[in-house]
């Protein structure tokens, strides 16, 4: 009768765990898409995101990356003007900024006309001014894509239009949208800029989330018939920010709700904590043969998890020293690792470091060192 009752127990709280999995699960209409928390980069969602895929429009992340790249290191200014080819004049296939032939364009403007037009010709002039033509422009975004650690992206061309060989995945469209919010904060705001107007045009920002109230402020749109509708697109709420990457919605619609979604459902089951501030005290590493007997352990960045907000109290740490640890120890070296459990996730490593110097012991603190350790390894 006990065995029954206990098999009984079990199979209720296989089916209460079930349940629950199932409140925090999500899915999407997106053939490919992800969720990744900017400030940890740890992935709340996964939906075949290393699947490759056409970024169409996307790739305009990549264009204004390298421009974003060249004003941050002084090679480029916002007031630089980009003369129009007949080539980029000509371009006239999906979106344009309609800019006209042999006249010079202000880096601002033409950035504008990337980000919020979506404009094709605008990605040629400025392929075109900062590279002589498109193709070498491509070798530059793939050399950027490399230094980035996106792993299965390439660039044929700055505008997304539809080649073979400009493809790449809702991960690495993810980190490229990470990399651009965290690195060039001072031009991000051009992404939730919703209007510009140039050659007397007025063209609002094509992406949909832009207009709802979710805190959305970036990033950009693509469709291709080959690959569907997708959209990059990133939102903080309460400080705390979240990108999204979904491609192959069958619909605009689909993609406004589907994206909105996936934001909302992160926002709502899951969170942020802070286990350690940085240059806190988080605790004291026993050493051996050293001028004191303990190490004070600090961290030089915030030590932050991305959890589901139903496992916070489930949260594990352990401190585990390095190998061979002894003195001397300057402050700053990394002397330990901070290992963090979270159920139904991989675990998490943070540095540790050391707060202070630590010089050897002198002969006769050794000495006694050594004496002290050889008991207390007899007698446990």
């Amino acid at each position: 009768m006990k065995h029954i009752i206990t098999i009984i127990i079990t199979i209720i709280i296989s089916l209460i765990i079930t349940i629950h999995s199932a409140f925090a699960l999500i899915d999407t209409n997106a053939e490919t898409a992800i969720i990744i928390d900017s400030d940890t980069g740890f992935v709340l969602y996964d939906k075949k995101s290393d699947q490759k895929t056409y970024p169409a429009s996307m790739t305009k992340i990549m264009t204004a990356l390298i421009v974003f790249e060249k004003l941050s290191n002084g090679s480029l200014t916002l007031d630089d003007t980009f003369i129009v080819s007949e080539r980029a004049w000509k371009e006239r296939e999906g979106s344009s900024m309609f800019v006209e032939i042999d006249k010079e364009i202000r880096v601002e403007d033409l950035l504008r006309g990337i980000i919020v037009q979506s404009g094709n010709d605008a990605c040629i002039v400025v392929a075109e001014n900062i590279s002589g033509s498109e193709e070498t422009f491509s070798l530059l975004m793939n050399q950027m894509a490399k230094d980035i650690g996106l792993k299965n992206t390439n660039f044929s061309n700055s505008t997304g239009m539809h080649d073979d060989d400009n493809y790449s995945t809702a991960a690495d469209i993810a980190k490229m949208s990470r990399y651009i919010i965290m690195n060039y904060p001072e031009y991000y705001h051009l992404f939730s800029e919703t209007e510009f107007e140039w050659s007397g045009i007025k063209q609002n920002n094509r992406n949909p989330l832009l207009y709802k109230d979710i805190g959305a402020d970036g990033l950009k749109t693509g469709h291709l018939s080959i690959s569907g509708y997708g959209l990059a697109a990133s939102a903080v709420n309460d400080g705390r920010r979240l990108i999204v990457v979904g491609n192959g919605f069958s619909t605009s619609q689909k993609r406004s709700q589907g994206t909105a979604r996936l934001l909302n459902w992160g926002f709502r089951e899951y969170t942020n904590l802070v286990l350690f501030k940085k240059d806190i005290l988080i605790d004291n590493l026993p050493i051996s043969m050293a001028s004191q007997d303990t190490i004070p352990l600090t961290s030089l960045e915030n030590i932050i998890v991305t959890i589901s907000k139903a496992r916070i109290k489930a949260v594990e740490t352990e401190i585990i020293p390095i190998n061979n640890l002894k003195a001397p120890i300057l402050k700053g070296d990394v002397v330990a690792t901070l290992k963090v459990t979270i159920p139904k996730s991989e675990s998490q490593y943070f540095n540790l470091i050391s707060n202070i110097d630590i010089d050897e012991a002198g002969y006769i603190s050794s000495f006694f060192s050594f004496i002290y350790n050889l008991f207390a390894n007899i007698f446990s």
